[in-house]
């Protein structure tokens, strides 16, 4: 019995070792380097390489008062930053192999595209910064992103779209709704009924990027989510009046 247990075991042992023995040796596949946010220049930021451009602008300066008005600005830029280093890792441009620069096209001249271009709209109460993202990787068509910033003029503080309804309400049930109920008319022969009815369940997500412009409230979504690419972005804008009941009172 002793001298099987003691068989059995070497053998485990064995076993364990060559395991070990092959991890050791197996191939890591190659991972794109993790390329680290810059610090931007005023302004604006342009950069001309090899197998790609990129051109970027953001806000130097808000109508917020004291801290609020740096940490905004900060806040906004490095979005940017992070955004243009994302880029970067994923072209994974410093590692590519001669097969890589040929498939793509680099060897022809083709370069990938990043731009980010933003716009201010502003209420009684808020001030917001809508960021445009244009990628071009190359493939069967460049991709158009959104991303908003809202602040509040009065406490200075960034604001998420849960921050500007009233406690226990079902604002994103609400806003489906709406959205499901206009839509339609806003595009037209573009409409398809299931684009609508995915892109605008109640998921804090599906209405992210958002923004006050007077008295509506604003929101933009990107190509693909509530129509076909063809389409492009639509942009959805719902008077206050029709959320008041939901709305804090400040906002409405």
């Amino acid at each position: 019995m002793e001298r099987n247990t003691l068989i059995g075991t070497g053998v485990l042992i064995l076993i364990l070792a060559g395991i070990i023995a092959y991890a050791a040796m197996k191939p890591v596949p190659a991972k794109a380097p993790v390329v680290a946010a810059l610090p931007l220049p005023a302004g604006s930021y342009t950069e001309h390489a090899a197998y790609y451009d990129i051109a970027a602008n953001y806000a130097t300066s808000t109508p917020l008062t004291g801290g609020a008005d740096a940490a905004a600005i900060s806040l906004m830029q490095n979005f940017v930053s992070d955004r243009i280093a994302q880029f970067k890792t994923d072209g994974n441009f410093a590692n590519l192999t001669a097969e890589d620069i040929k498939m793509m096209g680099f060897d022809q001249g083709r370069k990938e595209k990043l731009q980010i271009v933003y716009l201010v709209a502003s209420s009684p109460l808020t001030v917001s910064y809508i960021f445009t993202i244009y990628e071009d990787t190359l493939g069967a068509h460049g991709n158009t992103y959104f991303h908003t910033f809202t602040f509040d003029t009065t406490s200075g503080t960034s604001i998420a779209l849960a921050d500007i309804f009233t406690l226990g309400t079902q604002y994103l049930d609400k806003l489906s709704t709406i959205s499901r109920a206009k839509l339609p008319a806003i595009l037209g022969d573009n409409s398809e009924a299931s684009f609508i009815t995915d892109g605008t369940t109640s998921d804090d997500k599906n209405f992210e990027n958002f923004f006050f412009d007077n008295k509506e409230l604003v929101f933009i979504f990107p190509p693909y989510q509530v129509a076909p690419y063809s389409a492009g972005p639509q942009t959805l804008r719902i008077p206050l009046t029709e959320l008041s009941n939901i709305l804090k009172s400040e906002y409405r």
